[in-house]
């Protein structure tokens, strides 16, 4: 995390002041803003991720439509509208299904390496084993992490898509208030 300047150096990259140039996709939208702080994160993926706070000069406004609508949450559909279009649930079964896989396999693998290492512990053995010298149940976890968000990276771009259509086609949005885990 930093608040120093961030430069925007060729076509895809940005320099940052600790950790040099850094190559990026979406250099094209900070050519007319000033970047206030960044910050760095490693997913349990492996990847890393840039977060920038900018500040814009007018933020984008969406022409009136006069319109208004009223959505009832579902449990069999996501969302109804008062005018009786239909929006259906999100199905990513068959990534949660692999995620469900992988998290069974990181939890025997990473059970089995406990013992290992508590055996090589009550043994005494000269030099046990840590459970950072076991690649196989990090692997394992990687591979749950992956699939992990990749399900919720495909339902976060849905409902992106879903809001910002709403948000497009009607000026006032009423959302009912219930709750579906309590159905």
């Amino acid at each position: 995390t930093g608040k120093s300047t961030i430069r925007i150096t060729g076509k895809r990259y940005l320099k940052i002041p600790k950790l040099g140039y850094v190559k990026t996709s979406k250099t094209g939208v900070l050519q007319d803003v000033k970047i206030k702080r960044y910050t760095v994160l490693l997913e349990p993926t492996g990847k890393y991720y840039l977060s920038l706070q900018v500040e814009i000069s007018e933020p984008e406004k969406y022409s009136l439509t006069g319109k208004r609508v009223g959505i009832d949450v579902g449990v069999a559909d996501l969302a109804i509208l008062s005018n009786g279009l239909k929006y259906p649930s999100f199905n990513i079964s068959y990534f949660e299904k692999k995620a469900k896989i992988w998290q069974k396999k990181y939890s025997r693998r990473r059970h089995l390496v406990k013992l290992l290492v508590l055996q090589d512990r009550n043994k005494k053995v000269l030099c046990p084993r840590s459970l950072e010298s076991f690649t196989n149940w990090q692997k394992a976890q990687k591979s749950k992490a992956k699939y992990q968000a990749k399900a919720a990276n495909q339902r976060r771009d849905y409902l992106h898509k879903l809001t910002t259509h709403l948000v497009k086609q009607y000026d006032v949005i009423a959302i009912e208030d219930l709750k579906t885990k309590n159905l």
